[in-house]
């Protein structure tokens, strides 16, 4: 019988352990290449493709997706749909629509005792977003879809304006950024063209200057008094602060939220949400110019600053009297989800 020096064991253990880290790097270095090398994502701002079968795409399945998917866009002066949206069917080629960043597949399978949504990320292509709505009948399918519309669209849109945001970091109004940072310690990258500014009293105000395709960035605070954020709060402060701060070309003029015909009730949906790990008020709605005969949509973001104990609100409008509204709404809305 063999027997082993003491020191040749420890010799072969070293050697064995040895042998194995660098078969686990070769083949960690193997994996990690796959993943970094995917094609980057493509398609042009909130498009999306269903890939579904075939037979299934009529009916009431049909009316809920385009239902849901091609509503307007939040709060616009007009209709935009909320994607552009692309239907392709599984006996199709799907090589085009590998790489689209936004991604929903629709599968009907009859073993399922209901249905389920799941979410995977970076797929075949980075960055992208794939959902897959899977059933037992289209009529399964198209109930689910209706019923958890918000959940399902709020996926894509989010994943658009992060993908938004991304680009605005890498590229953004050095200007603005820096006056934000002057004026409160805090930074934000909304778009380039954002070169006119104006400094208030706890107010920043950046934008355009343009006829049409007018971008606009404002932040504003105010005291906090311990109470939770509201829909109301936010427009009675919203309103005063724009007051003092956007005014008109004549003396009677100034910014304010718009209100619907009778006049009682503020054009605007508030919903309370996590973005970037922390609680905000959003709210999308439409402005006007009091006494004037010019408006737009804005977009806000209001959070709490517990240690200052201040309310921080960002807020992105738009001027585009006589052009699609929906992109450049949305990057301003991006652009608010870069706020440090």
């Amino acid at each position: 019988m063999f027997v082993c020096h003491p020191y040749l064991h420890r010799c072969y253990q070293l050697l064995f352990t040895a042998v194995a880290v660098a078969l686990l790097c070769a083949c960690t270095g193997k994996k990690e290449p796959k993943e970094r090398h995917k094609p980057t994502s493509r398609g042009l701002p909130f498009e999306l493709v269903v890939i579904m079968p075939r037979t299934a795409y009529q009916g009431e399945l049909k009316d809920s997706l385009e239902a849901v998917l091609k509503q307007s866009t939040p709060v616009l002066p007009q209709h935009e749909p909320l994607f552009r949206l692309n239907v392709t069917f599984t006996d199709s080629n799907l090589t085009p629509w590998n790489t689209l960043r936004n991604r929903l597949i629709i599968k009907i399978d009859k073993g399922m005792a209901e249905p389920t949504i799941g979410v995977a990320r970076d797929v075949i292509a980075r960055p992208q977003t794939e959902v897959q709505v899977a059933g037992p009948s289209a009529h399964a399918i198209a109930t689910f879809i209706m019923e958890r519309q918000t959940l399902l669209t709020d996926i894509f849109v989010d994943a658009e304006l992060n993908w938004m945001a991304a680009q605005l970091q890498r590229k953004h109004s050095q200007m603005t950024y820096e006056s934000l940072q002057a004026l409160c310690g805090h930074t934000i990258c909304v778009p380039q063209g954002l070169r006119a500014s104006k400094v208030g009293q706890d107010f920043l105000w950046t934008g355009t200057n343009l006829n049409d395709k007018d971008q606009n960035f404002v932040f504003y605070s105010y005291p906090w008094d311990g109470q939770p954020l509201s829909a109301a709060q936010f427009v009675a402060k919203r309103d005063s602060a724009m007051k003092a701060n956007i005014p008109g070309a004549q003396p009677n003029q100034w910014m304010q939220t718009a209100v619907n015909p009778d006049g009682r009730e503020p054009l605007i949906l508030a919903r309370t949400r996590t973005i970037n790990k922390s609680s905000v008020l959003e709210v999308h709605g439409l402005w006007e110019m009091h006494n004037g005969a010019i408006g737009g949509a804005f977009v806000s973001l209001e959070r709490i600053d517990t240690a200052a104990s201040r309310v921080l609100v960002t807020e992105g409008f738009i001027y585009s009297p006589h052009s699609p509204k929906r992109n450049l709404m949305r990057e301003m809305e991006a652009a608010l989800r870069t706020f440090r």
